[in-house]
């Protein structure tokens, strides 16, 4: 599973590569990502973070994170994204869920927060 995750982003991030090299286009976008899986000691456990920082070529830069966690008690997943413009302006976005695994138990919380500062 791990291997295949690996062999995964490694083949992503060669053809997002060879895209951008073949690309005419005048504009430039930067984008770095990272991915972390870690399988925790506890058997049925899974934890993995993925993070994505891009730069336009307009200055706007957006940072994006993803994780999702499971085990005994539920699981858990959140991502955020985080734009700030050229200006300085920003706009944050937050999203979480979290589902028990308690046999019978139908509670889904799910938070989304939205937050915008303009300079």
């Amino acid at each position: 599973m791990k291997n295949l995750l690996l062999f995964s982003v490694g083949a992503f991030s060669m053809m997002a590569v060879a895209a951008f090299a073949q690309s005419p286009s005048s504009d430039t976008t930067t984008s770095t990502q990272s991915t972390t899986t870690t399988v925790a000691p506890a058997v049925g456990s899974y934890s993995t973070h993925k993070s994505q920082k891009t730069i336009e070529s307009n200055g706007t830069e957006t940072d994006k994170s993803q994780s999702y966690t499971s085990g005994a008690s539920g699981s858990t997943s959140s991502s955020s994204t985080q734009t700030t413009a050229p200006d300085g302006s920003k706009l944050s976005t937050t999203n979480e869920q979290r589902t028990p695994s308690s046999p019978g138990s139908d509670t889904t919380t799910i938070k989304r927060t939205t937050t915008t500062t303009g300079q």
